[in-house]
């Protein structure tokens, strides 16, 4: 029987191209598939599922050790990601079409230093790149941190590796993609991995002013969230698996619309 070919994994991040933590998810994963990173040339966090239109993007090969190859790219991770999967998986850099890799079978966002569990998940660029690849139809799992512990992130290298080893990205629908978020413990206090639902509970916002200057500032509540949540359950010390999906629609307003549409008749 055949063996089946490594899969093909393309990371991002908000981080940015530089991040230790992506790097080490790369080296962790290049022995399981091939590995291609496409990550911000800077830093992008929280800029949610923005990309660019009005100019153009510079992409760049960069140096990279251990099996993979990463690329920068001055844009966001939903320009990343948009990339990787509508250009270079089939024509690569060389403008040639049949010189890209070929299709991408999983898409890692991270490991993104900040928690990206409940509301946080909508400004998240994280959470934006394996949202992005949902849009494709690759499988996506965002990866985040609460802390910046390096037991916990060891923990989400070995959570991605046997995704990757079991095929179990394969599990995940079209149209749906992973927020995966571990807890700020140390390794020894990790309590393990739950299945939970989004929290809704919005930060305690604030701004002080500082001369002409406004500074945001705030935290959550995560005791005061539902039980069954990811930032009630992150905050007890369990890392959270939270399906998304990108159909936004809310059913049961449909009903309501048409009926008031009707009566507008």
């Amino acid at each position: 029987m055949q063996s089946l070919r490594k899969p093909r994994i393309l990371i991002t991040n908000d981080d940015g191209v530089n991040s230790a933590n992506m790097h080490a998810l790369a080296r962790a994963l290049a022995p399981y598939g091939e590995v291609f990173v496409f990550a911000p040339q800077m830093e992008q966090s929280g800029v949610s599922h923005a990309f660019t239109l009005r100019r153009p993007l510079c992409i760049e090969e960069c140096p990279s050790e251990g099996g993979y190859r990463a690329f920068s790219v001055d844009g966001t991770p939903a320009d990343c990601v948009k990339f990787a999967l509508g250009h270079y998986a089939a024509f690569g850099l060389e403008q040639t079409e049949g010189r890209g890799p070929g299709p991408f079978d999983v898409c890692f966002s991270g490991i993104n230093i900040g928690e990206n569990s409940g509301v946080s998940s909508l400004y998240s660029g994280t959470v934006a790149g394996a949202r992005e690849a949902a849009l494709w139809s690759v499988p996506g799992i965002a990866l985040s941190l609460h802390g910046s512990d390096k037991g916990m992130s060891l923990v989400a290298e070995e959570f991605a590796v046997h995704v990757v080893q079991d095929r179990s990205y394969e599990k995940i629908p079209a149209g749906v993609f992973w927020n995966v978020n571990f807890p700020k413990v140390e390794p020894a206090a990790f309590k393990g991995f739950r299945a939970c639902t989004m929290a809704q509970g919005m930060f305690t916002d604030h701004y002080t002013c500082e001369g002409s200057l406004w500074q945001l500032d705030g935290d959550k509540l995560w005791e005061k969230q539902p039980t069954d949540s990811d930032d009630y359950l992150m905050h007890q010390g369990y890392a959270t698996v939270t399906p998304h999906r990108v159909d936004q629609t809310d059913e049961k307003s449909l009903k309501i619309i048409n009926e008031m549409l009707a009566g507008n008749g």
